[in-house]
């Protein structure tokens, strides 16, 4: 016997709607059966595109430290998404001291759009047994949080992580999600970098500029943006969801990628984060038809 299907009450639902015309047809009577909307497979939540925004508390001198009297940052607020594909899930526990279990997720579309990335901070389930997969279109019910950082090291210059703290519960299956291509410089500051934020991405070009660094179990390598750009801002590769140091190609000495793939995340700067090898095309080589990192 095969493995239970995963179906939940939204899709019962849909199903029962869409059977309702046909019943109707097959009754007879003198004229069309009435016409009733099919259920929307998205759901009626919001999107995350619609949640997220430009941050107008963002203060232009990014030396300002006190990220915690910043103004204008909104208050913590319960929110519904729906219809958001898991990107990808943080099983990888690079400082061996529990820096796993976030999720990444963005609107189901088949373009992406900016804006439409969540970092969900782990999350609890619907059902509590639910296992979920990259690829999964999930609904999430929580408080949407823009993170000023650890009490021990505010992120400077009033810059917020946007994250989502609550339960994800299954909509429906579907497949890996498309990548945004973004250009590199769109990565140079926050104010442009936030657009993408929690997205899958792909950058083109990508050449690493010294030799990686290793802290505490994390492993990341900068990226060359050229002259000009303040350290802060100055976007790099880690090690967030694989062994990128042991199972990822050589970083160092100006190592030159036709594009990186993966999440883009922040802390103190922010960082692609591949998923798996297949996220690093060598320059002239084709990109993948399909998702080489989807399980």
């Amino acid at each position: 016997m095969g493995p239970p299907l995963r179906i939940t009450t939204a899709l019962a639902a849909a199903a029962a709607v869409a059977a309702v015309p046909l019943l109707a047809g097959c009754g007879g009577g003198n004229g069309d059966a009435p016409s009733i909307p099919l259920a929307d497979e998205r759901g009626g939540g919001a999107r995350i595109a619609d949640l997220v925004g430009k941050a107008a508390w963002l203060d232009a001198d990014p030396r300002t430290q006190d990220s915690e009297g910043c103004e204008g940052v909104p208050a913590d607020r319960r929110v519904s998404v729906t219809a958001a594909t898991l990107i990808a899930i943080d099983r990888f526990d690079e400082t061996g001291e529990g820096a796993h279990g976030n999720y990444y997720v963005q609107d189901r579309a088949d373009e992406p759009v900016a804006y439409s990335g969540m970092t969900v901070f782990q999350p609890a389930f619907s059902p509590p047994d639910l296992r979920l997969f990259p690829g999964d279109v999930v609904d999430l019910l929580g408080v949407l949080t823009e993170f000023r950082g650890p009490s021990s090291g505010r992120f400077p210059g009033c810059r917020t992580l946007p994250e989502i703290g609550g339960t994800m519960s299954f909509r429906f299956e579907d497949g890996p999600a498309k990548p945004i291509r973004v250009p590199l410089d769109a990565l140079t500051s926050y104010a442009t970098a936030r657009s993408y934020l929690g997205m899958l991405v792909q950058i083109e070009g990508v050449q690493t500029v010294g030799d990686p660094t290793r802290r505490d179990g994390r492993y990341t390598a900068r990226i060359n943006v050229g002259a000009g750009v303040l350290g802060d801002d100055i976007p790099s590769l880690s090690n967030e969801l694989y062994d990128l140091e042991a199972e990822g190609p050589p970083l160092g000495g100006g190592a030159s990628f036709g594009s990186v793939t993966g999440v883009l995340t922040y802390f103190h700067g922010f960082k692609i984060a591949p998923r798996c090898p297949a996220d690093f095309q060598l320059e002239g080589a084709a990109l993948p038809a399909d998702d080489a990192c989807a399980p």
